[in-house]
């Protein structure tokens, strides 16, 4: 029976090497993005301390690099940032913030909810929204963001 070599094996110390450092580069440098920090919070109204109930928080850095992450709204108020790659937390810097809560029409069949107070407008947009924070890393970056209802 002849045997035939694995075209696999490597038999130079020059090729091993080579391939070991390949596969320390490529795992050391698998993610060279900044890393994120764990950022939650809750939304309450002015009014009357009563958790906003439902909605949308996206949270737009200030600061270099440009990051954009959302968070769901949960029926207590809280909220826990996400960065739209998947990574869980924001990395560091100055964040604005939007809320946005979809309501619906029932005049078209849409969805209504009946969920507690309704965020004010001006929390739609950038342009009017004053909510903002400051994310570090060694911080706790827990916020509680208090806003006007509609």
């Amino acid at each position: 029976m002849r045997h035939t070599p694995n075209p696999f094996v490597f038999r130079s110390p020059i090729a091993i090497a080579c391939v070991l450092s390949f596969a320390i580069a490529f795992i050391a440098g698998c993610d060279s993005r900044p890393p994120c920090y764990p950022v939650s919070g809750t939304v309450i109204f002015s009014e009357d301390d009563s958790p906003a109930q439902f909605g949308t928080i996206e949270f737009r850095s200030q600061t270099e690099p440009p990051a954009i992450a959302r968070g769901i709204i949960r029926k207590d108020g809280a909220f826990t940032a996400k960065s739209t790659d998947g990574r869980a937390g924001l990395i560091a810097g100055k964040y604005q913030m939007i809320i946005i809560q979809v309501i619906g029409n029932p005049r078209n069949g849409s969805v209504v909810h009946h969920h507690g107070l309704e965020v004010n407008k001006k929390y739609n947009s950038y342009k009017t929204s004053d909510l903002e924070i400051e994310v570090t890393p060694d911080g706790e970056n827990k916020f509680d963001l208090v806003v006007d209802s509609k």
